[in-house]
């Protein structure tokens, strides 16, 4: 996992966006326990990385192909791929990543 602490991010940071895509098709709909485990560490990662104020959003698609999104910031390219690199799923081999840097242009508020 990371190797040093990140510090608390902050808004000028660059933001990037993440894709997750499952490794088996049909995990979203029937996950195996050990797929299952993964993703609940998965969205308890995403938990801390919010309230760290690290993550800007994430979700995921509703039907097939699933995929994943988040937006957050980071120190500099090392750092998000760090982050990414930690998070549980893409750690444990379940899901798939693809990282780009990002720019949110506009965001309901509050």
């Amino acid at each position: 996992m990371r190797d040093e602490p990140t510090p608390t991010p902050r808004p000028e940071w660059p933001e990037f966006l993440c894709t997750l895509e499952p490794i088996r098709p049909a995990m979203p709909e029937d996950p195996t326990p050990e797929e299952g485990d993964a993703v609940a560490a998965h969205f308890a990662y995403y938990e801390s990385l919010l309230a760290s104020g690290t993550l800007i959003l994430a979700g995921r698609t509703l039907e097939a192909p699933h995929r994943g999104v988040f937006a957050f910031r980071a120190q500099d390219r090392g750092d998000a791929e760090r982050i990414v690199a930690n998070d549980p799923a893409v750690a444990r081999g379940i899901m798939r990543a693809a990282l780009q840097p990002f720019r949110v242009a506009l965001a309901e508020s509050g």
